[in-house]
């Protein structure tokens, strides 16, 4: 394991360059594409710990949310949802470790639609249109695939991206097409999305792909790359006369350091701990900053537009039962490359629609269908259900059962995170405001007719499917609205695909932080890359475009300090 390096230089830390704040999945690339210059030195913090071996295996991604993986984080209590969870309160998964979130994630390879792209820069966000951030993703990715379109996928890049292996054979899903309408499509990340198709994931060789060991570790012994772990940053050092940027305040090991750039300080801590940082360092909302007694750097409406997407799970017994293996065989089938745990998950397809309009090129829904499993259903994961969840959770039978997931891909209530106390350590409030809108409800309500259609499909049909009832629910006739609506309240939540609390935007925008180039409006030498600037949510998951604002964000940094980047992408 390479060593940590500059862990000598007391509670000076050293001037560098640039300082990356968060080694996640954007603000890995950050630190890694920047320290392709020689002249510049880079350095990289990290709250959390190395990854390792056990971060390597693709299926078993929940138990590491039950370790110091991961944050820990939990919603504020909801009004309007979360009634199946202790005090209407959710766990919340960030990654807290090299390579962020996409260490403990479900590294779902979804980039999201033409439309999403081109919609952020119709919103006054010039050079990230589809057209702009599409050389981006053809640059970061080796797409292993027999059938590639050159025009939308790249073959030569850090990222490797890869179909579950063994491919399912999705002829006896035929029936997705003569039943529903809905039609095949090879590649849900190229041309066309509304369709079905079978899922892509960030894995190469049967392990789990990340920024970590993608990025980083492959730049870790460049000399003028530091990157310094189990270090929490509790400030940005900014200089209030010029209001410019100089550095960051951390933590290691109890002990208080300085740190100091000559250029930029870059947070990339993701849309919980951005947000987090730049509240403790003075930008905020005023009244937010007054409360907890820090002096007013910048009036900004940072952590007032958070947006995630949500999503409710329906179970379905089959006729299908899958043997079970020994752990001793499917640690052996892992070591040789094979097997379920070199997948994420029993993920079979991947199905894009838009109920709304049928003509749309945009979907606004998302279902996934979950196939039957040889693991033994005794994987702990991460949960906070009141009892009579609990129970209905204890009946399913992942031998046997199938499941759609159904996501809400572009909800339109808007939560907020705001801060706990001055605290660095305190965890900040996070309320997700899920169902504050009720056309979000209504939608997943919606949706339940779609599957009530696929019930009657050849494929459900050929399975004997029967839906487990939701019990908790029986008060209320089955399938009425009112029972649709017990269900989804009690058991959808938040899908850990959170964003634009450190919004991007023209100046006049309400709730932007960031320009277009991710620099903070009102202080200099300051930029944020990660999740947290997306403009409004993709038709997707969150894991492909935090990798993208990554790159892209490298390259603008450049450009701006007169390093040459390719022609044709930026800037």
């Amino acid at each position: 394991m390479p060593a940590e390096r500059g862990s000598t230089f007391g509670k000076h830390y050293g001037t560098y360059d640039f300082i990356v704040v968060g080694a996640g999945s954007a603000g890995s690339i950050v630190a890694s594409r920047l320290s392709e210059v020689e002249k510049w030195k880079i350095l990289l913090l990290e709250a959390g710990n190395y990854d390792d071996d056990l971060t390597d295996i693709p299926y078993i991604y929940r138990v590491l949310q039950l370790s110091a993986r991961n944050w820990g984080y939990f919603t504020v209590p909801q009004k309007n949802g979360l009634f199946g969870f202790k005090n209407h309160q959710s766990p919340y998964i960030m990654g807290k470790v090299l390579g962020g979130t996409g260490t403990v994630n479900g590294i779902a390879y979804l980039r999201g639609n033409r439309g999403d792209y081109d919609k952020w820069a119709s919103l006054g966000n010039p050079g990230w249109s589809f057209d702009d951030i599409l050389p981006y993703f053809k640059k970061m990715e080796n797409f292993q695939s027999n059938n590639i379109d050159l025009k939308y996928r790249g073959f030569g890049g850090p990222l490797n991206v890869a179909y579950k292996e063994p491919k399912e054979d999705l002829s006896r899903l035929k029936s997705l097409t003569t039943n529903l309408g809905i039609k095949y499509i090879e590649d849900y990340n190229a041309k066309d999305q509304i369709g079905f198709s079978r899922s892509q994931k960030n894995i190469q060789c049967g392990k789990r792909v990340s920024g970590a060991t993608a990025y980083v570790r492959p730049s870790m012994q460049r000399h003028n790359f530091n990157v310094t772990l189990k270090s929490l940053v509790t400030k940005i050092i900014i200089d209030k006369s010029t209001k410019t940027a100089k550095g960051v305040e951390f933590v290691r090991n109890g002990k208080k350091y300085r740190a100091f750039a000559k250029k930029e300080v870059v947070i990339s801590g993701g849309a919980i701990n951005s947000p987090q940082i730049l509240m403790l360092s003075g930008i905020g909302p005023e009244d937010e900053l007054k409360k907890h007694s820090i002096p007013v750097v910048k009036v900004s409406p940072v952590g007032k537009y958070l947006k995630d997407h949500y999503s409710f799970k329906v179970y379905y017994r089959s006729n299908e039962t899958i043997p079970l293996k020994s752990f001793r065989e499917l640690l052996k089938e892992y070591i040789q490359g094979r097997g379920m745990l070199t997948n994420l998950d029993n993920t079979l397809t991947y199905t894009f629609i838009n109920t709304k309009n049928k003509s749309s090129s945009v979907p606004n829904l998302e279902f996934v269908l979950l196939g039957t499993t040889p693991v033994p259903n005794v994987i702990p994961q991460l949960s906070n259900y009141i009892e009579k969840i609990d129970q209905f959770n204890s009946k399913i039978n992942e031998q046997t059962d199938y499941a759609i997931e159904v996501y809400i891909l572009h909800p339109k209530s808007v939560g907020t995170i705001k801060l706990k106390s001055n605290d660095p350590k305190d965890f900040p409030l996070i309320d997700t405001a899920i169902f504050e809108a009720p056309e979000d409800l209504q939608l997943l309500y919606e949706s339940t007719e779609i599957l009530s259609e696929f019930e009657k499909t050849d494929f459900a049909k050929a399975l004997n499917f029967t839906r487990l009832d939701f019990e908790f629910c029986n008060q209320h006739e089955r399938d009425s609205k009112p029972y649709w609506y017990c269900a989804i309240q009690h058991l959808a939540d938040p899908t850990y695909h959170m964003s634009s609390t450190v919004k991007m935007g023209p100046q006049q925008d309400p709730f932007a932080v960031v320009d277009n180039k991710l620099r903070v409006y009102g202080v200099k030498n300051l930029r944020v890359a990660d999740c947290s600037v997306m403009p409004s949510t993709i038709s997707g998951h969150n894991n492909a475009p935090a990798f993208l604002i990554g790159e892209k964000a490298a390259d603008l940094i450049k450009a701006d300090h007169g390093i040459p980047v390719e022609t044709g992408i930026c800037c």
